[in-house]
């Protein structure tokens, strides 16, 4: 979860909870269109456009007509889904960067309970330095290129410097 301007918070979600469309709605998108993109775009947050995958609870019609709720009543937008490409993590920044970023944890020392786990991602997720997060999203539209060139079949990662 991140922009332009800033990194969006990563949220927990508790071992028991299954994560539907109402889950998604309340406790992921409206905080987002609420409180944090307001605040990492006090004075243009209309220029903003929400991105997500085409996870189910992304696609439903009552995501959808919640999405287009918060557009009336924020001015924020979004990309519908029809318009992700099917091979959306080819071109989603968190997908093929943030994630990955993250990932080092794997790699230090690990933590012996979940709580340490949450504890370790979410100290390495603020260590990100958002000018890599920035190559990151400026790439995407040479990336969404490559995908049309490739006709929609996965695309190799294009040649970006993400270096701490």
């Amino acid at each position: 979860m991140l922009s332009y301007n800033g990194k969006l918070k990563i949220r927990r979600v508790k071992k028991s909870v299954k994560i539907n469309s109402t889950y998604y709605q309340e406790k992921v998108l409206r905080p987002i269109f609420t409180e944090e993109i307001p605040f990492l775009y006090p004075n243009d947050f209309q220029r903003v456009k929400l991105h997500q995958d085409k996870d189910a609870s992304h696609t439903s019609k009552s995501t959808t007509a919640f999405l287009e709720k918060m557009k009336t009543d924020t001015g924020i937008a979004h990309i519908p889904f029809q318009y992700i490409p099917t091979k959306s993590p080819d071109i989603s920044p968190m997908d093929y960067c943030a994630f990955g970023l993250v990932k080092i944890v794997f790699s230090k020392p690990k933590p012996t309970t979940i709580d340490g786990l949450w504890k370790v991602v979410e100290e390495e997720w603020k260590s990100v330095p958002l000018e890599i997060l920035r190559k990151a999203l400026l790439s995407r539209k040479s990336r969404c290129r490559l995908l049309v060139q490739k006709k929609g079949y996965q695309i190799e990662h294009l040649k970006i410097v993400f270096t701490f």
